[in-house]
């Protein structure tokens, strides 16, 4: 019986420079996705490059801090307990909002207090209103809050913001 020459172009075969290259340009949840289809694609896209690259794209002022923490823990364990901070912070003024809402309409004061709260958090960008705000579970007013948030503070333009809204309900 004579076997099969093994396929030729397998992804597996690839450099690991090449494919550090390829992760290193992804978002987080394509690299995510990506690092889930085999084993040398799961350690290119853990790799410590991979995700300090996402981590100084998402939080650049924070990134200074964590440079030295790296070390220690690595930038994919940093990401991801950044990513736990910011949705406690913003999960935070989620539910001031719901509470506020518990009479079934909502201050002008506390909506105002929720986007202020918002910028007090350091380091919060569009890509964190993404995660956390633009929900369909969320309330109409929370979703409006978030895009309050990302033009007034963040100064992403109205269309870009809308744009996000419009996909994110659409295939989110």
């Amino acid at each position: 019986m004579e076997l099969s020459p093994a396929p030729k172009g397998r992804w597996a075969d690839l450099p690991e420079d090449i494919a550090l290259a390829l992760a290193s340009r992804l978002q987080e949840a394509d690299v995510c996705a990506l690092g889930g289809c085999s084993r040398s694609w799961r350690a290119a896209c853990d790799a410590d490059c991979v995700w300090e690259r996402l981590f100084r794209c998402r939080w650049p002022a924070a990134a200074a801090e964590a440079a030295a923490a790296s070390r220690v823990q690595g930038w994919k364990a940093l990401y991801i307990n950044q990513h736990r901070r910011m949705g406690v912070a913003i999960s935070n003024v989620v539910e001031f909002v719901g509470s506020s809402l518990n009479n079934g309409w909502l201050e002008s004061e506390c909506y105002l207090k929720a986007i202020a709260d918002l910028a007090l958090t350091a380091d919060i960008g569009f890509l964190d209103v993404q995660f956390f705000l633009f929900s369909r579970n969320h309330s109409a007013i929370i979703n409006l809050i978030g895009l309050h948030y990302s033009i007034a503070s963040l100064h992403v333009p109205v269309s870009k913001a809308l744009l996000v809204i419009l996909l994110h309900f659409s295939y989110g």
